[in-house]
C-alpha cells in the first residue's frame, strides 16, 4: 500500500509542480495547488462539512483567528490549513495558523503552505498550543524527484481521509521530532565524533583508560572510521554483499593500520555454454548499481527488493533486472568498442553514454522503483 501510494504521490506532484509556473497570487495558489492536493488525499473540497474555507475562531470579540482552510471530520475542524502565495513562505506565516490552532481545541494539525512546501505543526510541548517548529516540512519538487524521506511520506500517507486520527497526531509528531534529532545527532558526529560522542562509545564498548583529553583525541578518528565501516556493513547486508572484502575494508587486526579505500577485486570472465562471457565491465556495472542502489533508495521495501536485482547476459546485450526480465527491467548496457558505457533505460528514448556511473543516480533510482512497482502485486 505504502509504494503504491508513494508512487501515486510523486506523479501527483509532478503535475502540481508543473502548474507552479503560472501560479502568481495567493488564490491561485489555493485554487490550483492545495485544494486539488486534499482532493488526491481523498477530501471533497466542495463539502462544506468537509472543507470550511476562510475558518473563523476567537478568544474575544476583539480577538478574532481564522485561517484559510478548516479541514473537519463529522463536521468537526481537525485541520487548519494556512496559505501563502507560492515561493514566498516565511516563518513570519505562522502567526494567524498558531492563532486559529491556539482557539480551536479540536485541532490537532496545522499546516503552512505555499502550495508547493509543506509545514505541518502539532502541540507537542503543551496541549492546545501549537508549537513554534513544524515536525515535518515537505517540498513537492522534492516529492516529484522522487526524493521523498519515510517522515514526509509517512506524514502525507497519515493525513489521508479515513486514516488521519486527531488522537495519534501529537504522539506520531514528537517521535518525528525526536528521530529528527537523534539523526540530526548522528549526522554531525559521523565524519568527526564529538568528544561527549566518542567518550559515549567507548564506555558503552569497554575500552580500558582514563578518559583524558590524549585519549579522546587519539581515538576520535578510530571513531569515525568504525562508524563508516558499521554504516557499510548494515547496508550492504541488506544486498548480500556483506563478506565481500573489496566493498569494505578492515584494518589488519594487530597493524594499527586504518581502514583505506582499496581497488576492487577484479572477477574472473564467466562463460556459459552459449558461449557469451559476462564481462569484468558487466559484473562491475552491476556490481555499481546494487550498491549505489543501497545508497539511494530511502525505505525499506525498495532495500529488500535489491536482493532480487539480477542480471541476464546475452550475445549483444546485458540486461539488469528485478524478478522478471521484461517487466522488471531496470537498465540495459553495452560496451562501447572503446570501452565507451551506454544504458538504455525504459522511461529514456535511446542510449545514454556516460563517463561517470554517479550521473545515471536519478535514472537508476527512478527505474529501479518502477520495476519493482510493476512486478509486485
Amino acid at each position: 500500500m505504502m509504494e503504491e501510494f508513494r508512487g501515486k504521490l510523486v506523479e501527483f506532484a509532478k503535475t502540481l509542480v508543473g502548474h507552479a509556473d503560472r501560479v502568481t497570487n495567493e488564490e491561485a495558489a489555493k485554487q490550483y495547488l492545495v485544494l486539488p492536493l486534499f482532493q488526491f488525499l481523498g477530501y471533497d473540497p466542495t463539502n462544506p462539512d468537509e472543507i470550511v474555507p476562510e475558518a473563523q475562531a476567537s478568544f474575544s470579540e476583539k480577538f478574532r483567528n481564522r485561517v484559510d482552510y478548516a479541514v473537519c471530520i463529522n463536521r468537526v475542524p481537525v485541520i487548519a490549513v494556512e496559505c501563502k502565495k507560492t515561493g514566498e513562505l516565511s516563518d513570519g506565516h505562522r502567526g494567524e495558523l498558531k492563532g486559529y490552532f491556539n482557539a480551536v481545541p479540536t485541532t490537532k494539525l496545522g499546516i503552512l503552505t505555499d502550495g508547493l512546501i509543506y509545514e505541518l505543526f502539532s502541540d507537542t510541548k503543551s496541549e492546545n498550543m501549537m508549537d513554534g517548529e513544524p515536525f515535518v516540512r515537505i517540498n513537492l519538487e522534492d516529492v516529484a524527484r522522487q526524493r521523498i524521506a519515510d517522515q514526509a511520506l509517512d506524514a502525507f500517507y497519515k493525513l489521508r481521509k479515513g486514516t488521519f486520527d486527531p488522537a495519534d497526531v501529537g504522539a506520531d509528531a514528537k517521535r518525528k521530532i525526536l528521530v529528527s534529532k537523534y539523526v540530526g545527532v548522528l549526522e554531525e558526529n559521523f565524519a568527526e565524533p564529538s568528544e561527549e560522542f566518542a567518550r559515549a562509545l567507548l564506555d558503552i564498548a569497554g575500552v580500558e583508560g582514563r578518559r583524558t583529553a590524549r585519549l579522546l583525541e587519539e581515538q576520535s578518528p578510530i571513531v569515525a572510521d568504525a562508524l563508516q565501516i558499521f554504516l557499510d556493513r548494515k547496508i550492504l547486508e541488506r544486498v548480500g554483499f556483506a563478506n565481500r572484502q573489496d566493498i569494505v575494508k578492515l584494518p589488519q587486526a594487530g597493524t594499527g593500520e586504518q581502514p583505506r579505500e582499496e581497488e576492487p577485486v577484479q572477477e574472473e570472465s564467466m562463460p556459459d555454454v552459449s558461449g557469451i562471457i559476462t564481462t569484468e565491465k558487466e559484473v562491475a556495472v552491476f556490481d555499481f548499481a546494487k550498491t549505489r542502489l543501497a545508497y539511494l533508495v530511502d525505505d525499506d521495501a525498495l532495500f529488500d527488493a535489491l536482493s532480487e536485482l539480477t542480471y541476464q547476459d546475452r550475445k549483444t546485450l546485458f540486461t539488469v533486472f528485478y524478478r522478471q526480465e521484461r517487466k522488471g527491467r531496470v537498465f540495459n548496457f553495452r560496451e562501447g568498442p572503446n570501452g565507451e558505457m551506454r544504458f538504455e533505460f525504459p522511461s529514456t528514448d535511446g542510449w545514454l553514454e556516460v563517463s561517470d556511473l554517479h550521473d545515471l543516480d536519478d535514472q537508476l533510482v527512478a527505474s529501479f522503483r518502477s520495476a519493482v512497482a510493476a512486478v509486485r502485486p
